[in-house]
């Protein structure tokens, strides 16, 4: 090996000193390099694992969120179909009531006119008996000629509408 100029000692010595060199690199460089990359991969590839339980747990909370949010806009038009159900009962019974009410009072003022025009014909008979009987009190008490009779009926009729004018205002 002389020939080429290649050492045996030297060649044998290079290799062992780069082998040495290869096993201190591996277990003091590559090896602790190695372990930190793998950790880290581990690292990831755990975040990137919760990241998508974290984005699978988003996306059901979004669904329950939806859900809720159904439900919540179906009671509101439940509410607010009662409330208006309720409105138009309220309405009806009110105008019912109201409807009543106004009946009651047709009903009184309708008995008020009555007894108030039976008083009038009460008190318009009593007149027309007090006009008859100061009528033919006259007509005893004088006896006079056809002509005279009929004037004294006409003062008497005429006195008595006076008195009833006066008994008016």
């Amino acid at each position: 090996m002389g020939a080429i100029g290649i050492n045996g000692w030297q060649l044998i010595v290079q290799i062992i000193a780069f082998l040495i060199f290869v096993w201190l690199l591996w277990r003091f460089a590559l090896g602790p390099i190695i372990k930190v990359l793998d950790e880290r991969q581990d690292r990831i590839r755990e975040s990137m694992s919760a990241a998508e339980k974290m984005q699978q747990e988003l996306k059901e909370t979004q669904a329950r969120n939806e859900q809720a949010l159904a439900e919540a806009r179906r009671e509101g038009q439940e509410i607010i179909a009662k409330a208006r159900q309720s409105g138009d009962q309220m309405i009806a019974r009110a105008q019912e009531e109201a409807g009543v009410q106004a009946d009651a009072y047709l009903k009184r003022a309708q008995d008020s006119l009555r007894q108030e025009t039976d008083q009038a014909r009460q008190q318009l008979r009593q007149e027309i008996a007090d006009l008859a009987t100061m009528a033919a009190g006259r007509i005893i008490n004088k006896e006079l000629d056809p002509a005279a009779q009929t004037q004294l009926i006409k003062d008497t009729l005429a006195e008595a509408s006076n008195g009833q004018m006066a008994k008016a205002s």
